[in-house]
């Protein structure tokens, strides 16, 4: 039809028709039109038709009926056919407006171009891993600093990419735990979304035989982390515990950091991000709300840590593993997400952190992550796939 990126097209049903621009893409059947519910609605309320006054430009849009409401293409009565349960398909037709609505999305790509960054097994060779115990880490380049000791803790994550489905529930979550600031479409599209957890889609094979891998990306607190050595103001710096600490006060915003950072998860504060009341009484008041000028990023929810280790101290022990749990990790629904100490072997992080299918996000480099992601085990190879990623 050629329909391409951006362009409005109408979606007509026996019930209704919507307009809203095309995302065109190979791994939905040709014959099917997928829309996400949850906007256009028409009676959002007084504070939600108010907008949001967060993404701290000049121009305050009136964000009533934002997008388009789908349920509006299906029937008003459930058809009795179904159980009298509302139906969420109907046959649709498409036809092109002429128009075009730019769409802002934050990742440039979808092919690993042989990177590895999202890996995957074949299930024969996931059994043959487990049978045998960890595979062979490639070889570690020489390195310039000591080995780093942690007398009490060392924090660190594990992420199933096998079990993440990419709900974006882990990203919500880590908004609101940690104050992060809605920027808008416009800021968005330019580059300046942000959140500090951002879930990557990486597809592989053809439309034939396509696998599609969701990896959660923050901070990997890497124990040689390339954003330390070039903060001038030493406001980026390594922990006891094994965290890439970012002190706010001392940052003066030169972006050294997040351009030394190969995981690109560091965000700049452009501007002064404010929430229009009641909003402002969701921010939590553990956490800081950042100022202009300033970098930010994932924690691993410190203030969580820190009450963790104050109730273990009145306990007169050491945190213990399921004291304390990230927002992402409390919030996944298929507990792809672990958080824990990884000096305690009996942990599951450390445990999982040890599993035949763990891996290390651009190993290469050498930064020595303390987050560890677990290889999708696929039932066959997608035609076309990466072969090497999966061994």
């Amino acid at each position: 039809m050629g329909i391409a990126r951006g362009d409005l097209v109408k979606v007509t049903s026996p019930h209704g028709a919507i307009e809203l621009p095309a995302y065109p893409t190979e791994l939905v059947h040709a014959g099917v039109v997928a829309v996400a519910m949850g906007q256009g609605h028409k009676y959002a309320g007084a504070f939600a038709q108010r907008g949001n006054a967060a993404t701290g430009t000049q121009n305050q849009a009136n964000f009533l009926n934002v997008g388009v409401n789908p349920i509006e293409l299906l029937p008003a009565v459930p058809d009795p056919s179904s159980g009298g349960l509302p139906l969420l398909a109907v046959k649709v037709s498409l036809a092109k407006t002429g128009g075009r609505r730019p769409l802002a999305i934050p990742q440039a790509q979808f092919d690993q171009d042989d990177r590895e960054i999202a890996q995957w097994v074949q299930l024969g060779a996931a059994r043959e891993l487990e049978l045998r115990g960890k595979p062979s880490e490639p070889a570690d380049h020489p390195r310039m600093y000591p080995p780093v000791k942690y007398p009490e803790y060392r924090w660190g994550m594990t992420v199933d990419v096998d079990r993440c489905t990419g709900c974006q529930a882990c990203v919500v979550a880590c908004q609101s735990e940690n104050n992060v600031p809605t920027v808008g479409k416009a800021q968005v599209a330019y580059g300046r979304i942000q959140h500090w957890l951002r879930v990557e889609r990486w597809q592989e094979g053809t439309s034939a035989k396509p696998v599609n891998m969701f990896l959660p990306m923050f901070c990997q607190h890497c124990e040689i982390a390339p954003c330390e050595p070039v903060c001038p103001v030493y406001a980026a710096y390594h922990t006891r515990e094994g965290l890439n600490g970012q002190v706010y006060n001392r940052c003066v915003g030169t972006r050294y950091c997040g351009n030394n950072c190969p995981y690109h998860v560091r965000k700049f504060n452009w501007f002064n991000y404010t929430w229009t009341a009641p909003l402002d009484l969701q921010l939590n008041p553990d956490v800081t709300v950042r100022q202009l000028g300033v970098m930010e990023k994932c924690t691993m929810c410190v203030q969580r840590i820190e009450a963790a280790k104050g109730a273990a101290r009145e306990a007169g022990r050491q945190v213990r593993d399921g004291d304390m749990q990230t927002a992402c990790q409390q919030t996944c629904p298929t507990r792809a997400i672990t958080f824990g100490n990884r000096k305690d072997g009996d942990s599951l992080v450390s445990r999982l952190s040890h599993s035949a299918r763990s891996y290390h996000v651009l190993h290469e480099l050498g930064t020595l992550p303390g987050v560890s992601y677990l290889k999708k085990v696929v039932r066959a190879e997608p035609a076309g796939g990466h072969g090497k990623a999966g061994h």
